[in-house]
């Protein structure tokens, strides 16, 4: 069975840390990217609407359609980072939020864990700003839509596309 044998930090950003992993199997090091654990959900308005938002990702250098989702801060528990992430990324709030599970994000190269909710009677809340760093819009879609959206390549998120399926298996959509 593989080991790890000893973890060094090569760089660090506010988002990020760069590990070095020495295992007993592999000559040179493994590296990983590891980070706080995430949240992320699927959103319903009372209309059946899914709320998406696009966001420039400057990786990609374009804007992408996602699932409101974020990092869950020191001693946050999941459930509290995505009611806080969905309000300040979009205005909206749920009349309640289910745990649909975690899903693993790039087990081959990240270390943290992304917990999936499902939020039902998403409302907006007018008084709340929006988080000002980041330019977001929000983006209502039927479940029909983001098929058409994932079949056309237009919402290409692999995180989001494995909750919007995971939400159908789970008969939430």
């Amino acid at each position: 069975m593989a080991k790890v044998n000893q973890v060094h930090k090569v760089f660090e950003t506010n988002w990020f840390s760069l590990e070095a992993v020495l295992c007993d199997f592999f000559i040179e090091p493994y590296y990983r990217l590891s980070c706080n654990d995430s949240v992320s959900i699927i959103a319903k308005t009372s209309e059946e609407k899914i709320i998406l938002i696009r966001q420039y990702r400057p990786p990609l250098e374009t804007f992408t359609l996602e699932l409101p989702s974020g990092y869950i801060d020191k001693e946050e528990l999941p459930e509290d980072a995505i009611k806080r992430e969905l309000k300040e990324e979009t205005r909206f709030v749920c009349n309640s939020v289910d745990y649909l599970g975690t899903l693993k994000i790039c087990p081959s190269r990240i270390n943290n864990t992304l917990h999936v909710f499902f939020g039902k009677d998403a409302s907006l809340i007018e008084e709340t700003k929006q988080n000002e760093d980041k330019e977001v819009e929000v983006v209502l879609a039927a479940k029909e839509e983001i098929s058409r959206m994932i079949l056309k390549n237009e919402f290409v998120e692999s995180s989001g596309i494995a909750v919007f399926f995971l939400a159908q298996l789970k008969g939430y959509l």
